[in-house]
Formats: C-alpha cells, sequence, structure tokens
C-alpha cells in the first residue's frame, strides 16, 4: 500500500497481461483532509502577500497599508479532483472560494462552481488567481503543469503543489516566479526528493519549501494500519478492495 501508487507501479516493470493480474492499493483518503489544509494555507498565504510581508519584516520596514485579496473574489483552479481534489474544493469553497475543478471529462461535480476537462487547462487558467495541483505521478501528468499553462494564469497567480512534484515543470515554474507571472509558490512536493541543494527554490522568497511533509500527522501510521487490514480481510474475502490502482493507467 503506498500513498499514490503510480512509482510503485512503474517501478514494478511489469508487462501489461501481469498488470491486470495485481492488485495494487493505496491510502487515498488517509491524507486528504490534511492536505487540503496546507491548499488552503497556500491560497491565503498569496491572498494575504506572505512573501511581501516575509520581505518587509526581513527589512524591518514598515511600508504602510495596501491592499489585500479577499478570499470572496477568488478563483482557485484544482487540477485533479481525487481524493485531495474533493476535499481540497470542498475547504476551498466553504471559505467563499470560487472553486474550477479540472478532470478528465469535464463533467459538472458538486464540489466544484465550475469544472473543465483536462485539455481546457490552459484556457482555464486565464481566469484563475491560484492553482492547486494535486495530481498524482503518471506519464500523462508529467510536467503537465508547462511554461503554457503557467503563463495563462492572472498575473501574480498563486501555485500551491500537494500532489506530485512531477507534475510541475520546476525550470517553468522558477521563470515564471521570476518574471512576476506566479507572485507567489507553496510547494509541498518536488520533482527530485528531498530538493537538492543548488535549486533556485531554496533561495527565492516567493516560494514556501516543505519538505513533503504536509500529510504527516500523529494519526498517519493507525489510519494506514486500519486501512491495510480493512483491504486485507477483503482480499481473503474475495470483495472488492478499498483504493485499488487501475495499474493500466499509471504505465
Amino acid at each position: 500500500m503506498a500513498a499514490g501508487g503510480g512509482s510503485q507501479v512503474r517501478d514494478a516493470n511489469l508487462p501489461h497481461d501481469a498488470l491486470q493480474r495485481v492488485a495494487f492499493t493505496t491510502s487515498a483518503g488517509v491524507h486528504a483532509s490534511l492536505l487540503a489544509e496546507f491548499a488552503l494555507f497556500g491560497v491565503l498565504a498569496g491572498a494575504k502577500d506572505l512573501p511581501r510581508l516575509r520581505r518587509q519584516q526581513d527589512q524591518r520596514l514598515w511600508s504602510g497599508r495596501w491592499p489585500m485579496r479577499a478570499l470572496c473574489d477568488l478563483t482557485v483552479l484544482v487540477v485533479g479532483m481525487g481524493h485531495i481534489g474533493h476535499k481540497t474544493a470542498e475547504l476551498l469553497q466553504r471559505n467563499g472560494i470560487r472553486v474550477v475543478g479540472v478532470t478528465r471529462d469535464g463533467r459538472p461535480r458538486p464540489d466544484a462552481a465550475e469544472t473543465v476537462p483536462l485539455a481546457e487547462l490552459t484556457t482555464a487558467a486565464r481566469r484563475a488567481d491560484a492553482l492547486v495541483n494535486t495530481l498524482p505521478a503518471t506519464d500523462t501528468t508529467e510536467g503537465l503543469i508547462d511554461a503554457e499553462v503557467l503563463g495563462a494564469l492572472r498575473p501574480g497567480a498563486t501555485v500551491v503543489s500537494v500532489g506530485r512534484g512531477s507534475v510541475i515543470d520546476e525550470d517553468a515554474l522558477v521563470r515564471a516566479i521570476r518574471s512576476g507571472t506566479v507572485g507567489a509558490a507553496v510547494l509541498d512536493v518536488f520533482s527530485t526528493e528531498p530538493l537538492p541543494e543548488d535549486s533556485p527554490l531554496w533561495t527565492m522568497p516567493e516560494v514556501i519549501v516543505s519538505p513533503h511533509t504536509a500529510a504527516n500527522s500523529p494519526h498517519e501510521e493507525a489510519l494506514i494500519a486500519q486501512l491495510f487490514v480493512d483491504n486485507l480481510e477483503r482480499f481473503v474475502a474475495g470483495r472488492p478492495l478499498r483504493n485499488r490502482v487501475d495499474t493500466v493507467t499509471f504505465v
């Protein structure tokens, strides 16, 4: 049992026929609420100008007042509406934020004001004050949030990543931050972990680096164990497993 399952499926390097016979399950749902909270924190950090506040505090600069963005005025693009995306969308909506969900087919959902298909990601980004990545790592999602998508965001937008780091083109993200297209980035996951010491993300004042710890809690191990035992009992009894990965999709 893994958090996402994508890397385990790929690393197994099994032929197509074998993948259809092997059951991979994940701990989906155990971490979703915590990651949704971190996503909300990231959106808040951008809306309330946390990078600017940090810079001014470091400089002991009292600049006077400026207007911060209200959550009710924000449109947030949640890319991926699985367990994490669903919880994130719900939490954002409860705080007055307009959520646009991105899914494969774009079918309407109750947890988003609007849903668009993945093919319209760049178009939808043009209306977004913030983008939250909740997608898993697959061949299809690698580098999906690229220079084109980042460049389409509203000026000074916030980027939050709680899915898998490979989904975002980090070089493109660095360029977008330097150009001012992205005003804040709150990242819990990275394409290479640990994040290399020479990564420019470490020293950019607009970036908050979290060492893949947003999903951790004192209850994590117990919740995963309960889920594993339940799935083991289901497997022995021949009943459907919870959180079974579509192994063919991940290769």
